[in-house]
């Protein structure tokens, strides 16, 4: 196992002996990243050792470990480590599943939520026409193989052989590699882990080697291999697709403000967040929530020469928070209905791309109206198992009836023997 090099060793001895949460990870309260280092170097060697078994049994097929799970959740439900819950308490469901379990009692489906040693998982138990079936989260992963998204680099591969626009950019392990394609690459750059959500550990905007160095640095701290990719400017949007058929695509906007002329910063946050749609910053059963007052923000608008008494002029928007993350306050705006038709074709492309019937797609452009082919672009991760609840309770805009669609597409296929809708 490669050494660290100091400033690695120095930023992780800083964050240990401080006792501090990586600032990196914020809003995720984490101390630690050694898990994610074993998980890679588990991963490289379950690879090299599976090679050998791949000649040796070159007919064995894989196990489909739904067929697996199943009868595991059944019987620890007969030790009582896992319940099935007709009725859960709302409040400590996602809104991720909890639209689409209220959907489903909503058509008197037998849907339980699952709890697993008291606590729910996310997971629920579906009865229909006297068979079970159990998924997460969203319900169009019953029965579906799965989309293996967390390689971010394989993903852009398999998007760059397929002609759909990508940032340019590299995977690494080495730092001095990195720098030097860098160089050739021009700037501005972004740096980020192989692995991961939530930009934990993601540098946007890197202008300088001195720059480039140290966003390495950060995203090693999370495990060892990471991407450099360059800089797309623009504004960011999320297309999930499902049943290679419906696209619903809305704007993330990073939680904000606009100046009225006489409210301070603190009054207009305090005036957001009483919108009925924001929920508590920890509330589970919501989908968009109010702004906190912290550490983080009040740093932020320090660099902008702001704090919490200061006034903005009229009409005059300011940025509280660096990431696009609903827990902190984010905005979603819909533009299902005003979206170009070449983008929407983009995103059905992709998920035929990926043969899967969800995928939730964040993609980057000035302008969603306008055509991909007019415009520098970027499809920038997909996501395997996305927050398709924003589309349904976007802060402006038209909602889009997400859990009415999955459930349709869901059942014409349990209807008969499953086929991916093409």
């Amino acid at each position: 196992m490669p050494s660290m090099s100091r400033g690695e060793a120095k930023l992780r001895s800083d964050q240990i002996m401080n006792n501090k949460y990586c600032e990196y990870c914020w809003p995720t309260k984490r101390k630690y990243h050694f898990v994610f280092h074993l998980e890679y170097y588990l991963s490289k060697f379950a690879t090299i050792f599976s090679k050998p078994l791949k000649y040796l049994f070159p007919k064995k097929k894989k196990i489909n470990q739904d067929y697996l799970w199943g009868p595991i959740l059944e019987f620890l439900s007969l030790i009582r480590i896992v319940n099935f819950i007709d009725e859960p308490d709302e409040t400590k469901l996602y809104n991720r599943g909890l639209i689409f379990f209220k959907e489903a009692k909503k058509r008197n489906l037998d849907i339980k939520a699952i709890k697993f040693l008291g606590k729910y998982i996310n997971e629920f138990k579906l009865i229909y026409k006297g068979k079970r079936y159990y998924y997460e989260g969203i319900p169009l992963t019953i029965n579906q193989k799965c989309l293996e998204t967390d390689d971010k680099i394989k993903i852009k591969t398999l998007l760059y052989e397929n002609n759909i626009p990508i940032a340019p950019g590299k995977f690494f392990t080495d730092p001095k590699k990195a720098i030097d394609f860098g160089k050739k690459t021009g700037y501005p750059l972004v740096v980020k882990p192989n692995t991961g959500s939530l930009s934990h550990h993601l540098t946007c905007f890197i202008n300088s080697e001195e720059e480039l160095r140290k966003a390495i640095k950060i995203s090693k701290i999370y495990r060892p291999d990471f991407i450099v990719e360059r800089y797309i400017e623009g504004n960011l949007y999320r297309a999930t697709v499902t049943g290679r058929k419906h696209v619903f695509i809305c704007q993330k906007d990073k939680a904000n403000i606009v100046g009225n002329g006489f409210s301070s910063i603190e009054e207009l946050i305090k005036i957001k967040n009483n919108g009925k749609k924001r929920g508590e910053i920890h509330q589970m059963n919501t989908t968009l929530h109010k702004i906190p007052i912290d550490d983080a923000l009040k740093r932020n608008l320090k660099t902008q020469g702001l704090n919490l008494k200061s006034i903005l002029p009229k009409g005059k928007k300011i940025y509280l928070q660096d990431k696009f993350i609903l827990s902190q306050g984010c905005d979603i705006i819909n533009c299902s209905e005003d979206a170009h038709l070449d983008n929407k074709n983009l995103f059905l492309k992709i998920a035929n791309i990926l043969e899967t019937d969800l995928a939730g797609i964040d993609f980057i452009c000035g302008n969603i109206n306008k055509s991909y082919k007019n415009q520098e672009t970027a499809v920038l991760e997909i996501n395997s198992l996305p927050y398709i609840d924003m589309h349904q309770y976007p802060s402006h805009g038209k909602p889009d009836p997400v859990a009415e669609i999955v459930w349709d597409i869901v059942l014409n296929n349990l209807d008969g023997e499953y086929k991916p809708q093409k």
